[in-house]
């Protein structure tokens, strides 16, 4: 990956990023979703006066991104094979029982 194309231009330290995230990812997101994640983290700072923090900046913020979509991704949890079903108590006849229980009344 490490080299830049035309269609990208990123800087080298923004390459580096890109590189080290995709590796941290990769059994889960492709390399092109990464990429395109830091781009967007990268675009509204491409600009800045002073770049030294920018690489962190893109790669904290490209991580949180990239965690989310993950989240979003996973599966959901699996449902049941059958709905549970109950003995012939439903919620009001075990507070039922519970109220006699704890009253003495019957």
């Amino acid at each position: 990956m490490g080299a830049n194309t035309v269609e990208t231009a990123l800087p080298d330290p923004i390459q580096e990023v890109t590189d080290r995230l995709t590796a941290s990812f990769a059994g889960l997101l492709t390399a092109s979703v990464v990429r395109d994640v830091v781009q967007g983290c990268y675009e509204p700072l491409r600009d800045a006066r002073i770049t030294n923090y920018v690489p962190i900046l893109v790669e904290h913020n490209s991580r949180t991104k990239l965690r989310q979509l993950i989240r979003r991704t996973d599966p959901a949890p699996p449902l049941r094979e059958r709905p549970r079903r109950t003995t012939g108590h439903s919620v009001f006849t075990a507070l039922r029982s519970i109220r006699k229980t704890l009253t003495g009344s019957a």
